[in-house]
């Protein structure tokens, strides 16, 4: 594999000291770690416990896509000519004509994943196999201890991703046989012949629901998907839905009340958490062969508008029951392996355990975040924490997903460096939403154009 040359960064400041420590890397904090360069002023470091890069590897499946175009990678949207884009890495290692003639409607993302993996090598700022024990701040710094000594920086980049969420009548029956749905591909359990249940109706869902049906030689005996939706609902990727991901909406929607954010926020989720339209598809044609065209066939039943309530151990078979609440009132069902695809929660991550009483929070408990995403604190103006998907309740469904990225981490460089690194703020909406949204033709302050 091919990685271009590390940037010439310095990455470390007087007496130790950091100007911004990154604390984990995902894709959201190394899309940051690759734009900041270009802020050559700054002294970085960016810091996982992992040992090396993995994006979700429970559900790395073989034909899993992204849900964003291929041009919404790490850089591209603020900075298209630099050298840590998709592109660049597809032409690096000299596949990128045979990438362009493959015309993938949706980019794999086990490529996406090598493409992460080729930036953590080309980059001297990102540094794995260290895990922060605590985060504090005194005497103007913050401190983080690690497994491999003190770091000490003037502001707090964090990328520490969100944990699963498991329902509550779950959580005491965690085991080989119940499990959240990232683990899927990392446990070693035999489906063949049983019977399997999935809770979830998005894409994490729809993923390990296609693949327990799709191979014909390990199929369960019955597979019984649970939703509380209304129906498997798929992406919503038109036009004017993804205007909900330009910076012109962002803005518009943080200026907006909590009360205001709280009602829209529900009816955009289709625009970022549903089924991507090709694998609904293909769930509905392979059903279709296990029923009429397979001698074998699967009992399958696809339940929505289900609330998962509570777990309990099967008597006498080993398995477990699941009880629901529908419309009418409560049913069970039986499964010998249960997988929870319930998504993440979005609670105050524990790397801030030490700081959280300094945290301005809202009525819900939730952080108040700044238009910069940096986090309202009873610090000094200017030592902030900055946070990647932290914000969903105050900047929308940008927050969470690819689209936002290069994007978000450019506002942060912009913040961290106090200057016009990138240009931010060019892209307005056709859609009048309400408010001043459009900036087309307006050049950006200091300069106009691609970064500095």
């Amino acid at each position: 594999m091919t990685v271009p040359s590390p940037q010439s960064v310095p990455t470390t400041g007087p007496e130790g000291l950091f100007d911004v420590l990154g604390i984990g890397v995902g894709p959201f904090n190394l899309s940051t770690a690759a734009l900041l360069p270009k802020a050559a002023s700054l002294t970085a470091q960016f810091i996982d416990r992992k040992d090396e890069f993995t994006w979700h590897p429970g559900l790395l499946f073989r034909d899993a896509t992204l849900q964003s175009p291929s041009l919404k990678d790490c850089v591209t949207l603020v900075d298209p000519t630099s050298e840590y884009s998709f592109l660049n890495y597809l032409a690096r290692n000299r596949r990128l004509n045979r990438f362009v003639v493959a015309d993938y409607p949706n980019v794999r993302r086990a490529e996406f994943n090598d493409y992460f993996r080729w930036i953590c090598q080309s980059l001297d700022t990102v540094q794995f196999g260290t895990d922060v024990r605590s985060l504090t701040f005194h005497n103007g710094t913050f401190h983080a201890e690690t497994n491999r000594g003190d770091y000490r920086a003037k502001d707090v980049v964090l990328g520490v991703g969100r944990e699963p969420f498991v329902p509550e009548g779950a959580r005491a029956h965690l085991s080989d046989t119940v499990f959240h749905g990232t683990q899927y591909l990392l446990r070693d359990v035999d489906v063949t012949g049983k019977r399997v249940a999935v809770i979830g109706g998005g894409q994490t869902g729809a993923e390990i629901f296609n693949d327990l049906i799709g191979d014909n030689s390990r199929l369960p005996s019955e597979v019984t998907w649970v939703t509380r939706r209304g129906n498997f609902a798929p992406f919503d990727e038109s036009p004017f839905a993804n205007e909900l991901y330009v910076p012109g909406y962002t803005r518009y929607f943080h200026s907006q009340t909590a009360a205001e954010r709280a009602r829209l926020l529900p009816m955009q989720k289709l625009s970022s958490d549903a089924i991507l339209q090709p694998l609904l598809e293909n769930i509905h044609r392979r059903l279709y062969e296990l029923d009429y065209l397979e001698p074998r066939g699967l009992r399958h039943r696809l339940l929505v508008d289900r609330q998962f309530t509570k777990l309990s151990p099967a008597r006498g078979t080993g398995g477990w029951v699941l009880e629901l609440e529908n419309p009418a009132g409560l049913e069970a069902v039986e499964a010998d392996v249960v997988i929870l695809a319930t998504g993440f929660t979005h609670g105050i991550p524990a790397v801030l355990d030490q700081l959280r009483d300094r945290l301005v929070l809202d009525e819900a408990g939730r952080p108040e975040v700044n238009e910069d995403f940096s986090l309202r604190w009873d610090g000094p103006a200017d030592r902030r924490i900055f946070a990647h998907n932290m914000a969903l309740h105050s900047h929308g469904w940008i927050d969470p997903n690819f689209a936002g990225m290069a994007w978000r981490s450019g506002v942060i460089v912009n913040s961290l460096a106090g200057r016009y690194v990138y240009d931010v703020d060019v892209d307005g909406t056709t859609v009048d939403w309400g408010g001043k949204t459009t900036t087309r033709g307006v050049p950006a302050p200091e300069t106009a154009g691609a970064a500095t």
